[in-house]
């Protein structure tokens, strides 16, 4: 993993920002999307239909099966890839995310319920945040307050367009820079 998305893992704001998408990619209701932590990291991914049954993607916590996957869409490749044993993992565990340790994921939460342009905002003071904290001018617990002084003080446009988007992002970044 990058630098970039380390923090983003650390913070849980990859979470957020996978809800974000979540939430354009299937037209969902931020109310329909939830992050569950689970501290095996076997199942990545759980969809609950209608009905209440559900899929789960899982795996063994390697990223090489999603990339082969990705690059041999939509046809499944074969390959000497471990295989996941049930015996070796007897049992799998879920958590709620402590929102308080990981406020970042609260804001991008936030962000996706309030829509518009906020996301973008969040998501431009999150980068900003990230950089100066690997580039030691803020400390780690800085990353949240910078992200959340930013969306309190970026122009919120209700129904953005693309320009609008591009405007958002080059002011949210002028202004967590600034609060840096």
């Amino acid at each position: 993993m990058g630098a970039k998305i380390t923090i983003d893992s650390a913070t849980l704001m990859n979470k957020g920002l996978e809800m974000i998408e979540a939430k354009w990619l299937f037209q969902l209701r931020p109310d329909q999307i939830d992050v569950i932590v689970h501290p095996q990291s076997i199942i990545h991914s759980i969809v609950q239909f209608e009905d209440g049954s559900m899929k789960a993607q899982m795996g063994l916590p390697d990223m090489k099966l999603p990339i082969q996957f990705a690059m041999g869409y939509p046809k499944r490749m074969k390959s000497a890839f471990p295989r996941f044993d049930f015996m070796k993992y007897p049992s799998l565990t879920f958590e709620a995310p402590d929102m308080e340790t990981f406020s970042c994921l609260q804001l991008a939460i936030n962000s996706m319920e309030k829509s518009g342009n906020m996301p973008c905002i969040m998501n431009a003071a999150n980068e900003v945040a990230v950089a100066a904290f690997l580039e030691n001018r803020i400390r780690f617990n800085g990353i949240p307050k910078l992200i959340a002084t930013t969306m309190e003080r970026a122009s919120f446009i209700k129904e953005p367009t693309f320009e609008d988007y591009v405007q958002t992002d080059k002011e949210a970044r002028i202004l967590a820079t600034e609060a840096i």
